[in-house]
């Protein structure tokens, strides 16, 4: 959304004073946000899962409930699971 011409005129003011008031701001301000890669955000998400999966196991074990064993083996077997295949398919290309 374009801001009218006098609203975008005020704003380059402000950004002009501010730049000569303190450049060492101004230029951090105008730097871009780094980016968080997606393999990161990816691997990040599968380590969560893999805890939480050992979490279900440890609480299964405290309250002998096989059924909370079972789904938290499943759940840390899948992430091992989805490294393996995603290896397997990097070395088959």
């Amino acid at each position: 959304m374009r801001l009218p011409d006098r609203e975008q005129q005020e704003l380059d003011e402000i950004e002009r004073r501010l730049a000569e008031d303190d450049p060492k701001l101004a230029a951090k301000l105008n730097r871009p946000a780094p980016r968080v890669p997606r393999r990161t955000l990816v691997l990040a998400g599968l380590l969560l899962t893999y805890a939480v999966g050992l979490i279900v196991v440890v609480a299964g074990v405290t309250l002998s409930s096989v059924v909370l064993i079972a789904l938290g083996a499943c759940v840390v077997l899948g992430v091992f699971a989805w490294f393996a295949v995603r290896a397997w398919r990097e070395h088959r290309e």
